[in-house]
Parts: C-alpha cells; sequence; structure tokens
C-alpha cells in the first residue's frame, strides 16, 4: 500500500510539474482509500466469489513465476497474457499473496485514472480536471474492479495512456503523445488483443485528424498524415480478410455462439448469469444490422429491475449510474453541438472503437459490467469536458449580449448629440 501510494504521488507530482494548477491529490487519495476499504469490505463480507469470482489466473501466474526469466513464458501469447505476467512478477520477486496482487491492481488503475484525469486538464484546464477526479473517485464498477485479479487494470492504464496522448497530440501536436499513445496500445495488444486492434485504429484516426486539423500550422503534421496513411494502407487486406464471411463464421460467430447460452436464444434470463440471447455476426452486413443490439446490451444490461442477485443488483447500481450520465451527456452534446468532436476527440475516438469491440465480442450481462467500467470511465471524462465547454459558452454569451445592446445605445446615443437637425414630431 505503501509502494502504490507513494508511486501515485509521484506521478501526480509529475505531472503537475509542468500543469500550473493540476491539483487533484485529494481525490485521487479518497479514491485509493475507497479501493483498497473495497477490497477489505468484500473480503470481510465473504462475497469473493459471489462477486469476484475464482481467481483462474494466479494458478497460471505461479505457472509463470516458478520459470527462469530466460523462459519463453515471460512474453505474452495465447497461454500466458500481459496481466498474468505481471501477477508472476510480483510473484517471483516478493512472494505475494492474493491481497497484496489485488492493492497493485488498484494502483495499476488508479494510474491510468491519473492520466485520463490530466487528459481532462490537457482538453479543458484545472476546474474540469478537479470535477473529473472526484467524479472518478466515486464511481461504483471503478472501486469494485480496480482490485479484481483480472485484465480490468491494464486495460484502464492502456485507455488512460491513450487518452493522455491523444490529448497531447490532439492540442499541440506533441511527439511525445504518440509514444504514450503506442505504449497504452501495446499494453492493451498483450493484455486483451481484440480490444487493442479497435483501440489502435481509433488512435490511427484521431492522429489523422489531428495532424489534418494543423497542417496549416504544424509543419510535422504532414508526415504524420503520410504515416497513418501508409499504415492504413498497408493494414487493409488484413483487415478485409478478417472480416470475409469465411472468417467471421469461423471465428466472431463462433465466439459469439460459445459466451451465449443456447438456452436464452429469445432473450430469456436464465440461471447463466444473465446470458444474452445470440445474435449473428457471420457478415458485414449482418454486424452493420446487429451491432446496435449488442451495444444497448453492453450499456444497459443488466437491467435496473434485474435484482435476483448479488451480481445482478451491483450490475443494476451500476447501470442506473450509466442512465444518469447518458442523459447528462447527450445534454450537453446538444449544448456544444457542432463542436463536440473538436472539444472531446482525444476521449471520443477510443470510447467509440472500445464500444465496437466489447459489443462484438460480449455474450454475458455479467462480462458486459466488466467491459462497460471502461466505458463508463471514458464517458464520465466526456462528459466533464462537455460540460466545461458548454458552462464556457453560455458564459460568454450571457456576457456579451450586454455589452453589444450598450455599445448599441452608446453609439445611437452619440449619433443624436453630433447630428445638428431637429428631430421629428
Amino acid at each position: 500500500m505503501l509502494l502504490v501510494g507513494f508511486g501515485l504521488a509521484l506521478a501526480h507530482r509529475r505531472l503537475a510539474r509542468t500543469r500550473p494548477e493540476f491539483s487533484v491529490g485529494g481525490p485521487l487519495a479518497v479514491g485509493l482509500v475507497l479501493r483498497l476499504a473495497a477490497i477489505a469490505g468484500v473480503s470481510v463480507a465473504g462475497l469473493d466469489q459471489a462477486l469476484r469470482g475464482p481467481d483462474d489466473f494466479v494458478p497460471n501466474s505461479r505457472e509463470v513465476a516458478a520459470s527462469g526469466f530466460d523462459s519463453g513464458l515471460w512474453f505474452p501469447s495465447e497461454s500466458h497474457r500481459l496481466h498474468e505476467i505481471v501477477f508472476a512478477l510480483q510473484i517471483k520477486l516478493g512472494d505475494f499473496a492474493n491481497g497484496a496482487l489485488q492493492v497493485t491492481q488498484v494502483g495499476i488503475a488508479m494510474l491510468g485514472t491519473l492520466l485520463i484525469i490530466a487528459a481532462v486538464y490537457e482538453l479543458s484546464g484545472q476546474h474540469a480536471a478537479r470535477m473529473g477526479a472526484w467524479v472518478l473517485a466515486f464511481e461504483p464498477a471503478s472501486i469494485f474492479f480496480s482490485s479484481i485479479l483480472h485484465r480490468e487494470p491494464l486495460l484502464v492504464l492502456a485507455s488512460g495512456l491513450v487518452v493522455f496522448g491523444g490529448a497531447k497530440i490532439w492540442t499541440r501536436l506533441d511527439m511525445s503523445g504518440v509514444v504514450l499513445l503506442g505504449l497504452g496500445c501495446a499494453i492493451a495488444l498483450g493484455t486483451r488483443p481484440y480490444a487493442a486492434w479497435f483501440l489502435i485504429t481509433g488512435g490511427l484516426l484521431l492522429i489523422a485528424h489531428a495532424s489534418l486539423r494543423q497542417v496549416g500550422t504544424k509543419l510535422r503534421s504532414v508526415p504524420l498524415v503520410y504515416a497513418v496513411a501508409i499504415v492504413i494502407a498497408a493494414a487493409t487486406p488484413a483487415v478485409l480478410a478478417l472480416t470475409s464471411q469465411d472468417s467471421l463464421e469461423q471465428n466472431l460467430q463462433v465466439s459469439q455462439d460459445a459466451n451465449t447460452d443456447p438456452n436464452a436464444r429469445r432473450g430469456e434470463a436464465n440461471a447463466n448469469n444473465l446470458s444474452l440471447e445470440r445474435v449473428d455476426f457471420s457478415s458485414r452486413s449482418d454486424i452493420v444490422a446487429n451491432l446496435p443490439l449488442r451495444v444497448r446490451d453492453v450499456l444497459l444490461r443488466p437491467y435496473p429491475w434485474q435484482l435476483d442477485n448479488t451480481s445482478q443488483q451491483l450490475g443494476a447500481l451500476g447501470t442506473l449510474i450509466v442512465l444518469v450520465a447518458l442523459y447528462l451527456l447527450f445534454r450537453y452534446v446538444r449544448r456544444n453541438r457542432g463542436r463536440n468532436l473538436a472539444i472531446a476527440a482525444p476521449i471520443i475516438y477510443p470510447a467509440l472503437f472500445l464500444m465496437i469491440a466489447y459489443s462484438l465480442s460480449v455474450g454475458n450481462a455479467g462480462t458486459g459490467f466488466r467491459y462497460r467500467t471502461h466505458l463508463v470511465l471514458l464517458g464520465l471524462a466526456a462528459l466533464v469536458v462537455l460540460r466545461e465547454h458548454a458552462m464556457r459558452r453560455g458564459s460568454e454569451v450571457c456576457d456579451e449580449g450586454p455589452v453589444k445592446r450598450t455599445s448599441a445605445a452608446a453609439a445611437a446615443e452619440g449619433q443624436i448629440k453630433r447630428d445638428p437637425r431637429p428631430l421629428p414630431h
């Protein structure tokens, strides 16, 4: 806990060094304490198995830890992903028990959250960053899933790196942002490859968009545009091959059938933690037709009235948070219409492509709830950014209105005083 606390303090200090009034240490500390308290609370209540499920990855990690560092097991592969290697490194060097591993997971997730807050600062300033820090500190699903011995904390860190790097690219075409974005995509690729490819796509489009909007002002924007175009051209044949009907039937549709329950063909909920109904993803046209159904499932399942067990109750609480956030998000999107992408593109691009990735892979509402935590973090960050710009715009309109009327009145009064002709009766 001391190592995690000092590590986050150093990261905050490093970010604040070049960002005036980036003061989010208070909410960051509160968020850390809440997540550590959640570890203890869930364990004391005896809800580990009911909520978190078995720690399936720890046995694999112990197998990796038992091997030498020259072994090929220490590289991410189909059998051992990056999160298992992170566990194995802690087990080998410090003989960490599961509780200590959970604390480390909290630190990784909080570092990713801090980077998202830093991106909010880049896009909207210190007031929005502080508000975003408090909102993300108290987000319920994040409090719970930050400590899970799973892929999620590393994916939060990957999202934070991508969003923060993207914000630096978007605001001033800073090349260090490209490095941070690439590092985030690499972490995601070693942890959850299918999500990583969508994150990489979103990152490439963000870099291209940021470069095109600054072509006339930054010389380095032109090479970036050409680089992105070359990467997209090189990747197009592979994308077309992966989305062919044969490939979709053998890979995506097989995964969809395996993740959904045969008894839930027409959407009936069953005892298997709200398994979702099957959908057809066997062709490009079927994906276009059925993807909105899965987007709805990821964002809104379990529904607030599905409260049969503890897992569903936790999920329903998260759904209520999502509904409120969606209402506010639509409200500020309307107030910023025509400007939303210009305001929050570094958050919108990763969130949109991650939503597509998780909607294509989900087949269970419990898994979808875990996936949704990543979208909620990015959605709340986008909400804070859009709110700040909407408030500024409203303030400017209110301030400029009386000034314009007063100036016009003064001009008319001056004209009357200067005109010697008598006024008409």
